[in-house]
């Protein structure tokens, strides 16, 4: 009976459990099911490698190169993700199959690589002042070059960007202040190691930009690295699937500021003004009521609107970017094509640039790695031929309203004695400049052993500049009458074209060895360079032209043919060494050195050694900080001193006398003859060099709250000798007289840094702030002063410093004229209520020019900047404000005053001294057509603040669902608007941008730009 019942029993618990098994197979089925997915990073990129590991197995898969994968998991399982750089993340999963993962980036700034002189260093690591920038935050400028976007976003960098015109809209850089008197102030820029211009290269092609300050950094380019350096790096392609972008935009560009002329009955009015203050009649009284009762009939009297007919409200713009990436184990490769094209605001005004790049890296063996690099671009720049187009667009602003542009039978007015700006830009003729440019470049990387790195680059870079131009004469009319062919000189027409070539060639030869022995690191760099430029250049012209549309060179007279040239060479070879240390990853040292010689000076003294040494001590890594270390993730003091050299000093050949030819200048008797002959200029110095700058900089790296918070600060003083200048001869020397190195000057600076960057749910937002200040003092000119109005250069002061009168309001009546103790020019009856009074500064009973004063400077100080940022489900919005809190600006000539050489007045000057209005912004009016008014002398009444805020960009981007792209297969698109420029607060100059220079009423204003643009990868 027991048998049969535990028999019984048995086959019962084994049916049951078929039973079980029957109805959990579907479900068990389901729950096994394969989990897919892709993981991508915060910018949508997928990740290939991400290690996928189902939680409390060994069961792990990893993405592929297009960050899929597949992975055996049930619900409720939980799978951990993990990348190199990334943050892991862990996922349960639930009751779908498909399984999307974004990973953040763990990476802090600490841990990014910094490309430095002849190689890369982790930011950690650095002990000299650096600045990284990566390509993609200058794309999202959508400038049309490098320099202009790099404004304000570096501290000790000033970008000062003075004009709008297409093709020259380019900013001017210095470095921690100008560095030199004579010679060149802007940094030395190296593009994939090798000399270029950043503005001439496609900014979606950058990588990243490295800005070297100090001398710890810079010293290791020598005789060239004086104001400091810019190293660009191109991008290149990785292993993985062929990435494509396209990154294009379209907008147009209108003046940030234009001063408002005057109408007809304005004009004479204020001109009759200025006559009754001068003591004489009014002259357009009359006129001014034919104006008032019959208008101006376009014949006799005229009211030209000279802005409204010939300036644009606005210019197109447009760029197109196309980049394919990609490669295998073997080969990777980056290519580019790129079209940029700018019109500008006056007729006959364009610039366009066409790029193209071709990045390659080929993987030889495990031990070689070999590449080639070619760049080509194509610029072609327009503008009128008669005037620069800042000159007419000045003019344009000035020309009286009362005189003639174009008559109503068409032909063209009188203008200013001739010369009309409509008639020059429509058909006065134009000048054509086109720059081909071709870079080639290969490299070869070794590594034969563990830590030894050898390199070997070649590159060759050719400019070719050619200009055309034809100036084309018009025939002027007025009151019907033929007035003159304008302009007059020209002999029915003159050709001119130019070709210039621009070679430079470089080779590199580089060793590195590195080694990590216990807790010390090793590096070791030499490199050998040699470099060589050739230049040439050639001139060629004719006149009379008898038939439209033959203006070739071979058309012209013959009789009429005029040419010169110009040809020279520069060649350089340089030994460089650098050698990194550092212990337990906590106290850095760093050696930098550079033997350089050049062509440019005499055997016995053109070479020259620059070192530099650099230390920094990781106080954040010793163990008495580990209490501090919740809160501060790193903390580095910094320090270097070394010396850097500026070769740029002119003349190529400046140690020896050179002769000149006299052709037409000079004549001697020969043979008894009269002939023309050579002879020569200038005295030569044979022991002419370089000029030298020594820097000394100690710096503070800060990270806190798990590398949210960053800050950097750096002091430094930067000392520049044997500055070029030359001393006076007396004239029975007959020639000029030698440049000599005999100046000295100083500029010391702060800069600070600082950022902030967090994610509050589906929010990441930044914020960045810079502020920088340099001062500059010239401490030594061996007694030589360089007083050029407005300006002056003396020891003791400021390069270039704003010298003249102080100015202390009006005279008010004539009683405070005869009781003044002094006037300007002593005598008091040329003197005049509403006129400027000055101040005898030094109490001699007079005002002369002994009682001029400093009034300022026009060197940027306190230039800073700040962003606010942010992302938020694919919206993502930046503000980009920039601006200077102390600048000095002077301006003068047309424009700048009213009716100062025959020029008009402006509405914004209306504001003119009279009895009735005391308090005027302007003194009492006069006609000046010389610019004899004493008004209008250097003083300090026409100081302006050049301080201004600017938001200098604001974007607005909107990146679709990936559930949208993926269902076409784009991997990203993005849509934005940008704008830059938008709004300046300032007190400068009224109708004019405070960046803006004008010289005597010359300028292209800076430009407000709307582009919207899209952003797509697939």
């Amino acid at each position: 009976m027991k048998a049969s019942y535990s028999s019984k029993k048995g086959v019962a618990r084994n049916l049951l459990f078929f039973l079980l098994l029957f109805f959990m197979l579907p479900s068990m089925a389901i729950a096994q099911s394969t989990v897919r997915g892709i993981v991508t990073d915060d910018n949508g990129e997928p990740l290939p490698g991400v290690a996928v590991v189902k939680d409390g197995t060994s069961l792990a898969v990893s993405t592929d190169i297009d960050g899929r994968f597949a992975i055996k998991a049930s619900e409720g399982d939980v799978l951990k993700f993990s990348y190199v750089g990334m943050e892991s993340k862990t996922v349960k999963v639930g009751k779908e199959n498909e399984l999307n993962v974004k990973l953040s980036s763990s990476l802090t700034e600490l841990d990014e690589v910094v490309v430095v002189g002849y190689g890369t260093q982790k930011k950690v690591n650095l002990t000299g002042a650096v600045q990284s920038v990566s390509g993609q935050d200058l794309i999202r400028k959508s400038t049309s070059n490098l320099s202009t976007a790099l404004q304000g976003i570096v501290p000790g960098l000033s970008a000062v960007q003075s004009s709008g015109q297409p093709g020259a809209d380019n900013a001017s850089i210095e470095i921690r202040g100008i560095g030199s008197l004579n010679s060149s102030t802007s940094p030395l820029v190296l593009i994939d190691g090798a000399e270029g211009d950043m503005n001439r290269i496609d900014m979606n092609t950058v990588e990243s930009i490295s800005i070297l300050k100090d001398a710890a950094s810079a010293s290791i380019y020598g005789s060239r690295a004086s104001n400091g350096v810019i190293l660009i790096t191109t991008k290149r392609g990785a292993e993985g699937k062929v990435k494509v972008n396209y990154n294009g935009y379209a907008g147009f560009s209108t003046p940030t500021y234009l001063p408002e002329p005057v109408s007809a009955i304005e004009y004479m009015t204020q001109m009759d003004k200025a006559y009754v203050n001068n003591g004489q009649d009014p002259v357009y009284k009359d006129i001014i009521e034919i104006y008032k009762t019959q208008g101006a009939d376009n014949y006799n009297y005229y009211d030209t609107d000279w802005k409204d007919l010939v300036l644009k409200d606005s210019g197109f713009q447009q760029s197109h970017s196309v980049s394919v990436s990609g490669g295998t184990k073997l080969l990777n490769v980056f290519a580019n094509a790129g079209y940029y094209y700018q019109n500008g605001i006056i007729p006959n005004n364009s610039f366009s640039r066409a790029t193209l790049r071709l990045n390659t890296d080929m993987q030889v063996r495990k031990w070689l790695k070999v590449g080639v690099d070619a760049h080509i671009r194509q610029a072609t720049a327009i503008r009128p031929s008669q005037d620069s187009a800042a000159g007419i667009i000045g003019s344009i602003l000035t020309m009286t309203p009362i005189t003639s542009a174009l008559n109503d039978d068409g032909t063209y007015g009188y203008g200013r004695t001739g010369y009309n700006p409509l008639a020059i830009v429509n058909d006065g003729g134009t000048r054509k400049d086109v720059a081909p440019e071709v870079t080639f470049r290969a490299f070869a990387e070794f590594t034969p052993l563990e830590g030894l790195y050898l390199k070997a680059d070649y590159t060759r870079r050719q400019v070719n500049s050619e200009g055309a131009v034809f100036i084309r004469p018009y025939d002027t009319y007025e009151g019907g009458r033929f007035m003159m062919t304008y302009p007059s000189t020209s002999n029915n027409g003159t050709r001119q074209e130019e070709r210039t070539k621009t070679v430079n060639q470089q080779f590199i030869a580089q060793a590195s060895y590195e080694k990590t022995i216990e807790r010390n690191y090793f590096k070791v760099m030499g490199v050998f360079q040699a470099e060589k430029l050739d230049y040439n250049y050639l001139l060629a012209s004719r006149q009379n032209f008898q038939y439209d549309g033959y203006e070739d060179l071979m058309h012209g007279d013959a009789t009429t043919a005029g040419n010169s040239s110009n040809r020279y060479e520069l060649a350089q070879l340089s030994y460089v060494y650098r050698v990194n240390y550092s212990y337990d990853n906590r106290y850095l040292i760093e050696l930098n050195g550079r033997y350089d010689g050049t062509s440019r000076f005499r055997p016995e003294s053109r070479w020259g050694f620059f070192p530099s040494a650099s230390a920094g001590w990781r106080i954040s890594e010793e163990s008495f900080f580990e209490p501090a270390k919740t809160v501060v993730d790193d903390m580095k003091l910094r320090v270097s001193y070394g010396t850097m050299g500026n070769q740029s000093i002119g003349s190529y050949y400046p140690y020896v006398a050179a002769v000149n030819s006299l052709s037409g200048t000079v004549n001697y008797w020969f043979d008894k003859n009269l002939t023309t002959g050579i002879a020569q200029a200038q005295l030569a110095n044979e022991l002419i060099t370089w000029e030298k700058s020594k820097q000394f900089d100690v710096g503070l790296d800060l990270t806190l709250f798990k590398s949210r918070l960053s800050l950097t600060a750096d002091y430094y003083i930067r000392n520049i000798s044997g500055m070029l200048q030359q001393f006076d001869l007396p004239d029975f020397v007959g020639m000029s007289a030698p440049w000599q190195n005999a100046g000295s000057m100083r500029n010391n600076g702060w800069e600070v840094s600082i950022g902030w960057q967090d994610k509050i749910g589906d929010l990441s937002y930044y914020v960045k702030a810079n502020l920088s200040d340099v001062k500059n003092t010239v401490t030594n000119l061996y007694g030589k002063e360089y007083d050029s109005s407005p300006t002056i250069t003396r020891e003791g002061e400021a390069l270039g410093s704003y010298y003249g009168y102080v100015a202390d309001g009006y005279f008010q009546s004539q009683e405070e004229i005869d009781m003044a103790d002094c006037v300007y020019g002593g005598n008091k009856a040329n003197i005049k209520p509403g006129y400027i009074r000055y101040v005898d500064v030094n109490h001699d009973g007079e005002i002369n020019s002994k009682d001029r004063v400093i009034l300022g400077n026009s060197t940027p100080r306190y230039e800073y900047s700040f962003t606010l940022g942010g992302q938020w489900k694919g919206i993502d919005l930046s503000l980009f404000f920039q601006g200077v809190g102390k600048r000095d600006l002077y301006y003068s000539g047309a424009g700048a005053r009213p009716l100062v050489q025959n020029s008009t007045i402006f509405k914004s000057q209306l504001d003119t001294w009279s009895p009735e209005n005391p308090d005027a912004e302007y003194p009492l009016l006069l006609v000046d057509a010389g610019s004899t008014n004493m008004n209008n002398i250097v003083s300090s009444f026409w100081i302006k603040s050049g301080a201004y805020l600017r938001l200098k960009n604001l974007t607005v981007g909107y990146t679709l669902p990936k559930k949208w792209t993926n269902r076409v297969s784009i991997d990203n698109l993005r849509l934005y608007f940008t704008a830059s420029n938008l709004f300046t607060i300032n007190n400068g100059y009224k109708g004019y941008d405070p960046e803006t220079g004008v010289t005597s009423g010359a300028m292209y204003p800076v430009m407000k730009t709307f582009n919207f643009g899209i952003n797509l990868d697939f």
